[in-house]
């Protein structure tokens, strides 16, 4: 079984090492430790950190995705919960995308609109 350090950990995902420490203060990830206390991250870590990162980036708040990591902690009996922490986060991410999608057109509309006065 593969295992990273904190550093790199923290470059294979673009991000600073606190962040990592950040997380884990907070109850998201949890590292092992070796005899001298140095934070070893193993794929299941890494997994749980791409998770982690997806749904901070695509808007879940930081107490979402903890509650939704506590659930993952306490087993298959809280399926039905995380499946609902999903629903509702995919049905926020659309809700994004589609208001993405008008302010594109905008974008779009005027870029048309500049290079047609270009032409002039």
């Amino acid at each position: 079984m593969e295992r990273y350090s904190i550093s790199q950990t923290a470059e294979r995902f673009g991000i600073e090492p606190h962040t990592l420490r950040f997380y884990e203060k907070e109850g998201i990830l949890h590292p092992e430790r070796t005899k001298n206390g140095i934070r070893v991250y193993t794929e299941d870590d890494i997994g749980q950190l791409e998770m982690v990162l997806c749904l901070k980036s695509t808007g879940m708040p930081l107490k979402d995705i903890k509650r939704y990591f506590d659930l993952v902690s306490q087993g298959d009996e809280t399926l039905e919960e995380r499946l609902r922490i999903f629903e509702d986060h995919r049905a926020h991410v659309l809700e994004g995308i589609e208001e993405l999608k008008k302010h594109l057109e905008k974008i779009n509309h005027k870029i048309g609109y500049l290079k047609s006065l270009e032409g002039k």
